[in-house]
């Protein structure tokens, strides 16, 4: 029972993204014979110990942990309905949270309503619970009783009554919440539950429905993740800048040793590195994928030639230097948005508009050793194309990238323009979450 609990555990890591290989999961089947299996905290800890090696997979080792080895509160049924309020009230000022445990058992099965035949999230059982607890007016009289209870003035922030209230309210809501998850595991099996979560890595997150939340997550990890593709990038530029044997130098010197090649001696070649240049789409509809991208891109800069940003709507305007002399990217982005000229007439993006203004403008910036990098989802409001603007300049490139942060299954329906361009890329990359962009900087530069 305990092996398939934990390898139903191990396959829903692998889903949400955490990466668990089988020497992970045999050290974690070993920790789990020498700990107390009724102690969840030693059981979680020894589990977290040999399954996860990056902390950023934690919140979802927790959340899947909660599932696979929920633990209900025990019930007491001797109190009545109408004094549970005050039970849980009184719980909570003298900060029993075994006996509020207890009480919260109780809440949640009269009030949640609990079933397997409701398709419906834990979040409605747990609203059901605390709405019918009345949290307000818990609150209410929980600051009652803390004031009652001071006698002199708060020594500190956290002594203060509100501060106090709010975190033992806190503490209640995320009782609530882990009797309501073990009741619907319960009545649904872990496995199903774990499903219907939809848990992910934030670098698997779709940066263009990403919420408030999502996006702070993001914009947090970017920049680790700039370190970790610069380190690579530095790699793979040194393993191919040394190594090569120069015959020449080698057979002169192999004369010294009667014509045998004793010391090989290699050549170093310096990197070539990239030269890129980067036009991108910050319409609404697409903004919050190009600022990642751009933010991404100038953290790579020292291992680029040369990187120069272009952003537009239905106007381009080079930012390269609102990006650049190492100035916070929270703020350089923000002038973007603010000073950057990329609104013309129109107002909303038109992909023609933009690549004749481009051509006509900073057509000089591409050459043939220019990484051409275009960001955005072609949608151009039914507006001329003008392929061959688009063509005129692109053919002059290296190579060009079109990066489309919507599902391929969206290309080309619609006001899309991406078929008009598409002769003209090398490749046109799906790119929705950070990872993809990951795997398409890796590849490419």
């Amino acid at each position: 029972m305990l092996t398939s609990t934990l390898l139903a555990f191990v396959s829903a890591l692998r889903s949400a993204g955490v990466g668990v290989g089988p020497s992970s999961v045999i050290d974690a089947a070993a920790s789990l014979s020498v700990v107390d299996l009724l102690d969840r905290r030693s059981v979680r800890a020894a589990l977290a110990a040999t399954l996860i090696k990056d902390p950023s997979s934690l919140a979802i080792f927790d959340r899947l942990f909660e599932v696979f080895f929920a633990a209900g509160s025990h019930q007491d049924p001797s109190v009545a309905e109408e004094a549970l309020f005050d039970s849980i009230r009184d719980a909570l000022l003298d900060e029993d949270w075994e006996r509020l445990g207890e009480l919260v058992g109780q809440a949640v099965e009269r009030f949640g309503g609990v079933s397997s035949e409701r398709p419906v999230s834990g979040v409605y059982y747990a609203y059901r619970t605390s709405r019918a607890l009345d949290l307000d007016r818990l609150r209410f009289e929980l600051l009652a009783g803390l004031a009652s209870r001071s006698d002199n003035e708060a020594a500190s922030a956290f002594d203060d009554p509100e501060y106090q209230a709010g975190q033992r309210l806190h503490e209640l809501s995320s009782l609530i919440d882990r009797e309501v998850l073990a009741r619907v595991v319960e009545a649904r099996g872990a496995e199903e539950v774990a499903r219907t979560l939809g848990l992910h890595l934030p670098e698997d997150t779709e940066i263009m429905h990403a919420s408030r939340e999502e996006l702070r997550e993001l914009r947090r990890i970017i920049t680790p993740l700039a370190v970790k593709l610069t380190a690579k990038l530095e790699r793979r530029h040194r393993d191919k800048s040394a190594g090569r044997l120069d015959f020449r130098a080698t057979i002169r010197r192999s004369l010294s040793t009667g014509g045998v090649p004793l010391e090989p001696i290699t050549r170093n070649d310096r990197p070539m590195r990239p030269e890129v240049v980067l036009l991108a789409d910050v319409s609404g509809s697409v903004a919050s994928f190009a600022r990642f991208t751009m933010q991404l891109l100038f953290a790579l800069s020292r291992e680029l030639r040369g990187l120069r940003s272009f952003a537009f709507i239905d106007e381009v305007d080079e930012v390269t230097e609102l990006l650049g002399g190492g100035r916070d990217i929270e703020t350089a982005l923000r002038d973007v948005a603010q000073s950057a000229k990329v609104v013309g007439l129109v107002g909303h993006s038109d992909y023609g508009a933009t690549f004749r203004h481009f051509n006509e403008r900073y057509g000089d910036s591409i050459s043939a050793s220019t990484t051409l990098i275009i960001c955005g989802d072609a949608r151009s409001n039914y507006h001329d194309p003008e392929e061959m603007q688009f063509r005129s300049f692109a053919e002059r490139a290296k190579a060009t990238y079109w990066l489309n942060p919507e599902p391929q299954g969206y290309w080309d329906t619609g006001d899309s323009a991406l078929a008009s361009y598409r002769p003209w890329c090398a490749a046109v990359v799906e790119c929705r979450t950070l990872r993809q962009l990951e795997r398409f900087v890796e590849q490419v530069l």
